[in-house]
């Protein structure tokens, strides 16, 4: 497979990645997070409401941050990868002198 091919795949693929990882990361966003717990306390007066001062997140919303961290890593690769061979090296330049 020539460099050519293989660099628009690997440009496909870190694209999907990313539009993957953001579709997940909204429907996660978006649907609720249910949760529940067992326990007697029977002294406290206190109650518990979540929401109030923490943040909580489902799993479907960390795996859609992890898969979109991942595109966009892949993508900052290879736009520098393809920055870096638009330039002559400094090898090739002082061995021309």
């Amino acid at each position: 497979m020539s460099e050519r091919k293989r660099a628009t795949l690997a440009w496909a693929i870190a694209t999907v990645v990313v539009g993957v990882g953001a579709v997940v990361l909204i429907f996660g966003l978006l649907t609720p997070v249910t949760f529940g717990w067992f326990a007697y306390q029977p002294l406290a007066d206190a109650t518990f409401v979540p929401g109030g001062g923490g943040v909580f997140l489902s799993r479907t919303t960390i795996v859609g941050l992890a898969v979109l961290m991942t595109g966009l890593l892949s993508v900052a690769f290879l736009a520098g990868r393809r920055a870096a061979q638009g330039r002559p090296s400094r090898l090739d330049s002082d061995s021309a002198n």
